[in-house]
């Protein structure tokens, strides 16, 4: 049986190289769909290792790499996503982005230092590697549809009995791992609407078909779904997060949008809530004279943690012998990462990076994000303890 403190001391020797790798990502961070660079670096360190991998999986940047042993044993697939957000970044790192409105500022650089450091320890140590661990580097997690769907298509999943990915959390104190059996992660859907009219001077808006009021009235239809419609047991969350229209001060605009997301752990209440938002929306338009047209997107699935895989990462927590795992909250956030747990069992774990005195305290998606990098050794030996306990070393 392989000892905490000898996983801990592969962990040690990839720290600076983790390190590395992590702060090359977060100076040249890059958008959904467009990761390019990154896949190329990536590729790049495992072309130095001598490890096997496929490009252009489910697309032009999508990465799968494998690792056979010599004694059979199970497939084992761990995931990183690739994306970074549109965001300024003020941190004032060293390391900073060097990319105008283009941040890490969900620790998928972290994600990514931590799946190459785990690649490179088992390819070290490969007299450890049972079967086969597949290494999932994912374009696009941040934008709808995501890169997950069309990878599984392009057979990332094919001969993978299970499946574990990890995220980043300054909710949770440096050297804490949080876990959640079940309903984890929201199913995340979105709605856009056009409101149309004739528009008209500001001044006369009893001439016009008054297309401000009529967005106004629908949101407030909206807001009142959840509360009033929905069963106060169940969980819901509707957001209105865009509204264009108007040039002018005093000119009733002809064409109002609108754009929101609706959070559910549910089919039935997405769905429910995908006719009731088109009901508001009409019954607005009823009102004041207006016409709309209304499209309902649905995203990723509710993320939702396998009881045995769960079990795997609270063991695995539990042999490194210094990180604590805690039992985590449900969240309203969505992840692609659901759409492997749909098709294979496997567990999405948490790895606390907040630090007060390192300013690693700002949540994700913030512009002064930014995180302990001790994570990536707590990230790294939790991998390797997950993979030695499938295993059964």
């Amino acid at each position: 049986m392989v000892t905490g403190n000898q996983v801990r001391g592969w962990a040690e020797q990839k720290f600076s190289g983790m390190q590395e790798y992590r702060r090359h990502f977060h100076e040249n961070p890059e958008l959904s769909f467009q990761e390019k660079e990154t896949s190329a670096y990536i590729q790049a360190v495992l072309e130095r290792r001598g490890i096997l991998f496929e490009a252009g999986v489910g697309g032009p940047w999508g990465i799968v790499a494998r690792i056979k042993g010599e004694e059979p044993g199970p497939c084992i697939a761990f995931r990183a996503d690739m994306d970074a957000l549109g965001i300024r970044e003020e941190t004032n790192l060293p390391f900073s982005s060097r990319r105008e409105g283009v941040m890490h500022a969900c620790g998928h650089d972290f994600h990514m230092a931590a799946l190459l450091g785990l690649a490179e320890t088992l390819q070290e140590y490969r007299e450890f590697v049972k079967g086969t661990v597949v290494f999932i580097f994912q374009f696009a997690e941040e934008i709808p549809p995501g890169g997950a769907g069309s990878m599984i298509e392009a057979g990332c999943l094919d001969g993978v009995d299970r499946i574990y990915g990890a995220h980043v959390d300054t909710q949770l104190p440096a050297g804490e791992i949080g876990v959640l059996e079940g309903p984890y992660m929201a199913a995340s859907d979105s709605f856009f609407v056009d409101i149309k009219g004739g528009g008209g001077h500001g001044s006369c808006p009893y001439e016009a078909q008054d297309t401000m009021t009529t967005a106004a009235t629908a949101i407030l239809n909206i807001n009142q779904i959840v509360s009033r419609l929905i069963d106060p047991l169940e969980s819901a969350v509707i957001s209105t997060c865009q509204i264009h229209g108007g040039v002018s001060y005093n000119v009733i605009p002809a064409k109002i949008s609108l754009g929101g997301t609706i959070r559910t752990y549910k089919r039935e209440t997405a769905d429910f809530i995908r006719d009731e938002i088109e009901r508001a929306v009409k019954a607005a338009c009823s009102m004041y004279g207006t016409q709309y047209n209304y499209r309902f997107e649905r995203g990723y699935p509710c993320l939702c943690n396998w009881e045995r895989e769960t079990a795997v990462v609270k063991r695995a927590a539990e042999r490194t012998g210094q990180y604590h795992c805690r039992e985590i909250r449900p969240t309203m956030v969505g992840e692609d990462f659901a759409r492997y747990l749909e098709r294979i069992p496997g567990a999405f774990f948490r790895v606390g990076v907040r630090n007060q005195e390192k300013d690693a305290i700002y949540p994700l998606h913030h512009s002064h994000f930014q995180a302990d990098e001790t994570g990536l050794m707590a990230a790294l030996e939790l991998f390797l303890q997950i993979y030695l306990t499938e295993t059964g070393q």
